[in-house]
């Protein structure tokens, strides 16, 4: 099998569990799936040679645990510093830099206590990390992504658009 198939076989675990993870409602369970997500995303771009966005990823596994349990505004920067330095660690042009603004984005959405906000911040960074993937030439990461913003579109638009569940839920 080639390291090519073997990274598309790993975003497709990515792609089945983040379509899932943004029409859940808890904002926990969308984090825990996001951090599972994150696992098998990291090394499809490890396999791609791409080392900012892989160890990235996979700080972000960890970095969605954390944020489950703590909101704290300083684990956020902390978080966003441990990224940075990966980012410094790891560049290889612009593809490391869209990886690292999209992560800005995910990390404040992530701590945020505001589940509004926290779509609203994955749309964002999902949305710079698809740009990321086109360039990339990922096609299933690419097909990640769309899934992931239009799902997080999508969730949005039946929790805080529609008014639909709005009356029903917390």
């Amino acid at each position: 099998m080639s390291d090519f198939l073997l990274s598309q076989i790993l975003v497709t675990v990515t792609l089945i569990l983040e379509s899932f993870a943004m029409q859940l409602k808890n904002k926990n369970y969308i984090l825990a799936f996001l951090s599972i997500s994150c696992f098998f995303n990291g090394f499809h771009y490890l396999i791609l040679e791409q080392p900012t966005a892989g160890y990235i990823f996979l700080f972000s596994s960890i970095r969605f645990l954390i944020s489950i349990k703590w909101k704290y505004q300083w684990i956020s920067a902390v978080s966003l510093c441990v990224s940075l330095f990966i980012l410094i660690k790891t560049y290889i042009g612009l593809l490391s830099i869209l990886g690292f603004i999209a992560t800005i984005f995910i990390t404040i959405g992530s701590f945020s206590k505001n589940d509004k906000l926290l779509r609203e911040m994955m749309i964002i960074g999902g949305s710079i990390w698809f740009a990321h993937n086109v360039i990339l030439w990922s096609p299933v990461g690419i097909l990640v992504e769309t899934i992931f913003v239009g799902s997080g579109l999508v969730g949005y638009y039946r929790y805080y658009i529609s008014g639909r569940f709005a009356k029903t839920t917390p």
